[in-house]
């Protein structure tokens, strides 16, 4: 397969990714997260397109500061 033919699908994979990782960043920071917070939800919600509402208490749970 040449290079041409999976090169646009892959900048769409990578662009969808970019997408959903900035979302749920957005989304921490309109729950009042922090920079660190945000970054330890985001890691364990990568999977998610947002953070649960339970977030807070998690965070507390885990001595996230």
């Amino acid at each position: 397969m040449s290079t041409k033919h999976w090169i646009p699908s892959l900048l769409k994979v990578f662009a969808s990714e970019f997408a959903n990782r900035s979302s749920r960043f957005i989304d921490a920071y309109h729950k009042g997260l922090n920079g660190k917070q945000a970054a330890w939800a985001n890691k364990k919600y990568h999977g998610h397109c947002v953070l649960p509402d339970s977030i807070l208490k998690e965070l507390d749970e885990n001595r996230i500061a």
